[in-house]
């Protein structure tokens, strides 16, 4: 048996380098099936020699002649070895002496050459100056080191001097929640870190400013665009909205445009307005009092008991407003405004309630597109027609008379054009259709309603794949963090009420114990196993990109129409198969998350079962607390460690190995003098034995 085969075939239940230390068998006689070699079972037959000791015996051993014999050739082989670098010297020579010359590239003969040099040098500067930053956080973030800081460690609420906060609840502040999307058929665990009241987060003030999609962002546009695919039948119309040179002027700082100031130049209408206190009605009610609007004027103090007489107070105006408490008064007396400024999201946020109240309202085409009988041509008649509102509610018993919900999603970018100016846009996904013939009234309607630019209306072809058109469309999905989507002030997305994507149900809270460390030995195991599908993934994608160059080369230097479609054919095949293996991902049901938090989430028709074996598993075999704060799970974990008792077993004696292995340094055994002399003349003595007896036939 080989030795690759027999790491291979023991790897299995046991390390490597046990396997090699214990790997005593072969070189001892136990798995060969001569004992002896040839020659010297020749020697026993003949009788000259009766015994021949096995534990002095040198295997593989060959004569003094054969030794020098491969010396020679291997001498011989490295004086008259001709390298790479040589040949293609030789190959230059050769061109160059050649009788006929042709026009070449002087900078091709060198390009490989100087190609090669810089991979060395890159390959040397590795080995030099290596990288001190580790390429993984794998190598110090696992799962075998959650175990043990779980295992020594445990969650608590500290000072900033390091004790103990006995204001806080006793409760951990680390959890395991058992959460549920019932509309996805998904069930999620994931681990929640309560923060405490004395480390409040700093609250959001001032103007937002935002250059991107956010990944959370992305998320809830794609799985709003799902819920309503699922629940709503998706969107149908994808509508672009843009603006004019006055409006960019009124969304980049609210400047005028220098056109309609005429010799004032280009300025930033102001106001100011003055800073009043308000009040608010009362603690429990939210609602705000109206404001001090009197400026300066007398008032007279409320009678009292002891003091039933009023007196007048400010008769000259000395206070310049209503009576207010110091710590009340404004710290600004002014405000300065700017007139026309405005932001993207409150520009769209006035046209979509526009549309909002067109849409449950009805409202008046002033004409139709119709089709003459005749000729069968469309002509327009003028006649204006009453589209009605969209009402039928759904409810409990039935449809009902309320108007219907309006769903829509947005998205704004403000990309650099060719000549490097800022082009605002928005992006706007709506669930609303329109007959043919009303068609041209109702986009012309829209765009009176934004004014502020062209809206163009464009049908859907896949309603339940609507959120793939506006991530594309912003070029997220293209490239990712690396699109440049722009500056942009105030919201960047929103999506209405009724078409987000419901949140997380929580089911049952747990104790978080060591299911950080179960997590992100999921999500290893799953890498692990995605691994090979990416690269698979990769390489089509690889050669996708490589067939579109090569059809766009062919489409340039004008090839048959044959081959173009045979190159499309091939890219269409490579989409197709690379869809294929994402769908294989897709089915497998499971998905682990150890970057921001430990969460598992499994989807699909048996995510339910999927879920209670997780849990089951990580209690038994993994040594999972299991201690629920609502129920009492006792029963059920005592039932996973009796059914799981010989994994956890194993799982205990395999940290405890690899712990030994890591805390033990190794032992490094040094071989005196008189050992060496002792090997080797027994090796001498053998030697002379084994050429007398071939002397003696």
């Amino acid at each position: 048996m080989e030795l690759n085969e027999l790491l291979y075939s023991v790897g299995a239940v046991m390390p490597l380098d046990k396997i090699r230390r214990n790997d005593a068998s072969f070189n001892a006689g136990f798995l060969v099936s001569k004992i002896y070699t040839d020659q010297e079972q020749a020697l026993l037959d003949s009788g000259l020699v009766k015994k021949i000791p096995i534990y002095d015996r040198v295997f593989n051993q060959r004569s003094k002649r054969e030794v020098e014999l491969q010396k020679s050739t291997d001498l011989f082989k490295a004086l008259n070895h001709r390298t790479e670098h040589d040949r293609e010297a030789a190959a230059r020579i050769a061109e160059n002496t050649r009788p006929v010359k042709g026009r070449k590239s002087q900078t091709e003969k060198y390009r490989h050459r100087i190609e090669r040099n810089r991979r060395t040098l890159r390959l040397l500067d590795k080995v030099v100056n290596p990288s001190e930053v580790l390429q993984s956080p794998e190598s110090y973030f696992n799962h075998d080191s959650l175990y043990g800081s779980t295992e020594r460690n445990q969650p608590a609420v500290l000072r900033e001097k390091g004790r103990e906060n006995r204001c806080e609840p006793k409760i951990l502040p680390t959890s395991v929640q058992l959460q549920q999307r019932e509309c996805f058929n998904q069930y999620r665990i994931q681990h929640i870190t309560q923060t405490p009241a004395s480390k409040a987060p700093v609250a959001n003030s001032g103007d937002r400013y935002t250059d991107k999609l956010t990944k959370r962002a992305v998320t809830q546009i794609f799985e709003s665009a799902a819920y309503s695919a699922i629940c709503n039948d998706g969107f149908t119309t994808f509508l672009t909205l843009t603006f004019t040179k006055a409006q960019r002027l009124a969304i980049f700082g609210g400047m005028a445009d220098e056109s309609a100031l005429g010799h004032l130049g280009a300025r930033h209408p102001i106001r100011y307005r003055r800073n009043m206190v308000t009040y608010a009605s009362s603690p429990a009610e939210k609602r705000v009092a109206l404001p001090v609007m009197d400026i300066g004027g007398p008032y007279s103090t409320v009678p009292f008991a002891n003091r039933p007489r009023t007196k007048l107070m400010n008769g000259g105006g000395e206070i310049a407003g209503d009576y207010c408490r110091l710590e009340d008064k404004p710290k600004a007396e002014f405000t300065l405004e700017k007139t026309i400024e405005t932001t993207m999201g409150k520009e769209v946020s006035r046209i979509l309630d526009a549309m909002k109240k067109m849409y449950q309202r009805g409202w008046v085409a002033d004409h139709t597109v119709q089709v003459d009988t005749d000729s069968g041509q469309k002509y327009c008649d003028l006649k204006a027609e009453k589209v009605p509102a969209y009402i039928g509610k759904p409810s409990d018993v039935g449809p009902t008379d309320k108007p219907l919900d309006f769903h829509y999603i947005w998205v704004a970018e403000c990309p650099a054009n060719e000549d490097g100016e800022p082009n605002p846009h928005v992006h706007v996904l709506l669930k609303w259709n329109v007959e043919p013939r009303f068609f041209s009234a109702w986009a012309k309607r829209l765009e009176k309603i934004w004014g502020h630019g062209f809206a163009t209306l464009e049908r859907i072809k896949k309603p339940k794949a609507a959120g793939s058109y506006i991530i594309k469309a912003v070029g997220y999905a293209a490239k990712g963090g690396d699109s440049a989507q722009g500056l942009i002030k105030g919201n960047r997305y929103s999506i209405s009420k009724c078409t987000r994507a419901p949140k997380w149900q929580c089911l049952a809270s747990f104790e978080a114990d060591n299911m950080t460390a179960v997590i992100k030995e999921l999500g290893h195991k799953l890498d692990q196993w995605k691994k090979p599908l990416k690269r698979r993934i990769s390489k089509l994608k690889v050669a996708k990109d490589q067939t579109i160059k090569a059809k766009a080369i062919a489409m340039k230097q004008g090839k048959p129409k044959s081959l173009t479609d045979k190159m499309q054919s091939r890219i269409i095949r490579l989409e197709k198969q690379a869809e294929k293996v994402n769908q294989e991902i897709r089915e497998r049901g499971v998905h682990a998350s150890s970057g921001n938090r430990f969460s598992v989430t499994f989807e699909g028709d048996e995510s339910r079962t999927k879920v209670d074996e997780f849990l089951y598993w990580a209690a038994g075999a993994r040594g999972w607390s299991m201690e629920c704060r609502d129920l009492d799970l006792a029963d059920l974990k005592q039932e996973a460690d009796t059914y799981y008792e010989s994994s956890f077993v194993h799982h205990q004696e395999r940290r405890a190995y690899w712990k030994a292995v890591f805390e033990d340094s190794p032992l490094i055994l040094d071989v005196d003098d008189d050992e060496k002399s002792y090997w080797m003349d027994t090796q001498a003595q053998y030697l002379e034995s084994h050429f007398e007896a071939l002397l003696c036939e």
